[in-house]
């Protein structure tokens, strides 16, 4: 049986360290709600920001419906035979409710935001590397944004990444595959 694994939290809480290490020491396959959104980018040929990337999600959820990228995602991993899949950057109910209903646990991850600027431009992804603070607050104000912490307070699991990497990582293999093995 496939366990699903869905992963959120806000712009470099360490979403990704969690994946790379489910993926890395796991074996998981790694999916991305943006990757739907990198594929239509890099066809119109345009930079893969974060602006991009925002805009783009609103323009497909509002010309195709809420749960777009969802169905989108879902009909890739139906397609995928793999004992443990990952899926990175949940920011909307609907694909909150698809991991779930594929019978996945849903893992928060959060950092302080000041924490979270630093790795930001540290990264030097997405077009990050020279946002001013304010930039970055208000990017998190986004739209895309908005809902991630209130459907954090819904996940199964919680993690505070507010140590090391190696820290991180232990509280993934703990907190994540513990839950994903149940009672």
């Amino acid at each position: 049986m496939t366990q699903v694994i869905g992963l959120i939290g806000r712009i470099a809480s360490g979403k990704t360290v969690v994946a790379d290490f489910l993926v890395k020491e796991k074996g998981a396959v790694y999916y991305r709600f943006s990757d739907v959104l990198k594929d239509v980018l890099v066809r119109l040929h345009m930079p893969n920001t974060r602006e991009n990337l925002q805009n783009l999600g609103l323009a497909l959820r509002g010309a195709f419906g809420d749960g777009v990228l969802a169905h989108a995602l879902k009909e890739d991993l139906k397609r995928r035979d793999s004992k443990l899949i990952v899926v990175d950057g949940i920011r909307y109910q609907d694909e909150f409710d698809m991991v779930k209903a594929l019978g996945g646990k849903i893992v928060y991850v959060t950092a302080p935001q000041k924490a979270r600027y630093e790795r930001a431009k540290r990264r030097a992804t997405r077009g990050e590397a020279h946002l001013s603070f304010e930039e970055f607050v208000k990017s998190e104000n986004k739209e895309t944004e908005r809902l991630i912490d209130v459907l954090g307070k819904e996940a199964d699991v919680k993690i505070e990444n507010t140590g090391t990497i190696d820290e991180l990582k232990k509280q993934a293999e703990r907190l994540i595959l513990d839950s994903a093995e149940g009672p």
